[in-house]
């Protein structure tokens, strides 16, 4: 029996109900994060809990509990003995449920509190040859630096770009390249790693922060600088990375290889040095 986390709660998934008036299910009025378990250890689960009061505070969403996070993930995995397998605790924060209305509550409800934990394969596994990114054209809202569950942009690209052979969808705004519908994504130019910076138009990925220290551990130049489409062709190696998968290759973008279309030399750097880094907290 699979156990979920339910508004202070820990119950048999299948009996959780939801209020059709969670200003989640009615506006998407909420958000979440997505937290990885190695066989024995979180990584980075202060990053994500961070990550996770950032974006209540900016949505404006008060959960009086919010450092019960990461004993609420550990008490799913141990829960669903999931201990030494890999797995993902999914996390959710609404701003509750109250009649239908644009303004938000008043007085404020209690946010709605939601969570599971289930087993997972990486979602690299298969993918060690690289894969071929889609290009869009940006159509997300103006936020994408908050972890929001308004997420029908981001799965109708996906879907897009999975129904024509690709392993993700990249979005460009004027001209320059953001990120994926789930991922951050590298380029190397010049043997220089280059990724848009962080801003209002990009998640400020766990996985980001860290692939970018492993970089710099392995004396490699990075600039947070945006790369524009006009400069792919100058790309010799890309990636993207994301809690599921860590780092992917990158082969293509459309019809235009990434290099000589193969994964690069220093991808295979900073993914062996990124290993170290998660490794590290099993030691902690």
């Amino acid at each position: 029996m699979n156990i979920s986390f339910f508004n202070g709660k820990f119950l048999p998934h299948n009996k959780i109900c939801i209020s059709p008036e969670d200003r989640g299910f009615l506006f998407a009025d909420g958000v979440y994060e997505v937290v990885r378990w190695y066989n024995g250890f979180f990584f980075d689960i202060e990053g994500h809990h961070a990550r996770l009061r950032r974006s209540l505070r900016e949505l404006k969403i008060k959960w009086g509990e919010e450092d019960s996070f990461p004993v609420i993930a550990e008490k799913l995995v141990k829960m669903n003995h999931l201990d030494d397998k890999p797995a993902l605790v999914y996390f959710q924060v609404t701003r509750g449920a109250a009649p239908r209305s644009h303004t938000f509550p008043s007085p404020p409800v209690n946010p709605t509190i939601f969570a599971f934990a289930r087993p997972f394969t990486p979602e690299s596994s298969g993918k060690e040859n690289g894969i071929s990114v889609m290009l869009r054209k940006e159509l997300r809202w103006g936020r994408c630096d908050i972890k929001s569950i308004a997420l029908l942009p981001n799965t109708l690209c996906f879907t897009e770009a999975a129904e024509q052979g690709y392993g993700e969808c990249i979005f460009v705004k004027d001209g320059f390249i953001t990120e994926g519908s789930h991922s951050n994504i590298f380029f190397v130019i010049d043997g220089v790693l280059r990724t848009h910076p962080e801003s209002e138009s990009i998640l400020s990925g766990i996985t980001r922060k860290h692939t970018i220290n492993a970089a710099m551990k392995c004396g490699i130049r990075v600039e947070e600088r945006a790369v524009h489409e006009k400069e792919l062709l100058q790309v010799s190696e890309s990636f993207i990375t994301n809690t599921s998968a860590e780092i992917t290759p990158v082969i293509a973008f459309g019809s235009i290889p990434a290099g000589n279309g193969k994964p690069g030399p220093l991808t295979g750097q900073i993914h062996k040095k990124f290993r170290e880094i998660v490794e590290s907290y099993a030691r902690r």
